[in-house]
């Protein structure tokens, strides 16, 4: 098992590299970018090294101003720490994607890869974050278990360079035949609830991967009463999406989403017929 996480500033790291170490079973190697930090995130990583039962590999970026969260840029990130991962000897059975605010439970690997050794044709899983949405078939990002051989064969292990980048491997797996889970039973707890106040940018990464735009607005629909604005602001960035392209799963996307809201439907109407 092999880990990538990017931070930039991040305080909690320290606490979520000890839960790394913690793990009944540990990952090998623990890859984290530094996307140009400017406290002393460079230092502690330095003096870390060798302190933890993995391998702390370390990439440094150069500071930016822009915040990259929920853009394509952060695809970019990331991807240098996959590279990391492809290089290491022997090859990793299965790499984790994991938030810089994000210690897991002692027992979170060993649930999450017994499960997928079990089924050779689950390709990606996670936990159940705390508070957050559950969707059995679509894992959490942060905590995101992937099968090595199915995600190198897919692209070459790395995200795509677009709007839906994190969406787009599990829905790359389900596209291919492959299973993907988030399990409810393996719960973990982040710092940060995710936040919608970038609603757009999901909008955004909505129509890159090809959402039915009925299916868009019924979205926007159920985020409404948790966040009106972050809303509005994800209906716009869907309808306003600014030259954004399709991802190779858009078709695939859209026909099952309308065939899901077509079977929807018929159940509805089937009900008030009996009634």
């Amino acid at each position: 098992m092999g880990v990538f996480i990017a931070v930039r500033n991040e305080k909690a790291l320290g606490r979520v590299l000890e839960s790394l170490g913690a793990q009944t079973s540990p990952p090998a190697v623990v890859a984290v970018v530094d996307d140009g930090s400017t406290d002393g995130t460079s230092g502690f990583l330095t003096s870390a090294r060798g302190t933890f039962p993995f391998a702390l590999e370390t990439v440094r970026l150069q500071p930016h101003a822009a915040s990259y969260v929920g853009r394509p840029e952060l695809a970019r990130v990331l991807n240098s720490g996959l590279e990391v991962l492809r290089r290491w000897a022997p090859p990793l059975k299965y790499v984790m994607k994991l938030d810089g605010d994000h210690a897991l439970p002692a027992g979170y690997l060993t649930s999450v890869v017994e499960r997928m050794e079990a089924d050779p044709r689950l390709a990606v899983a996670s936990g159940y974050i705390a508070g957050e949405r559950f969707t059995e078939l679509s894992p959490r990002g942060s905590g995101m278990v992937v099968r090595r051989d199915f995600w190198e064969k897919a692209n070459g292990m790395r995200f795509p360079l677009e709007y839906g980048w994190e969406s787009w491997l599990y829905l790359r797996a389900r596209a291919s035949g492959f299973g993907t889970r988030s399990f409810p039973d393996v719960v973990s707890r982040v710092s940060r609830p995710t936040s919608f106040s970038k609603g757009v940018l999901y909008g955004r990464a909505m129509y890159a991967l090809g959402y039915f735009w009925p299916y868009a607005i019924a979205r926007c629909i159920v985020l409404a009463p948790r966040s009106p604005d972050g809303a509005l602001q994800m209906l716009r960035g869907f309808v306003d999406h600014r030259g954004v392209s399709r991802l190779d799963v858009a078709g695939w996307v859209g026909r099952m989403q309308r065939k899901a809201l077509l079977k929807r439907g018929a159940r509805t109407v089937a009900k008030l017929g009996v009634r």
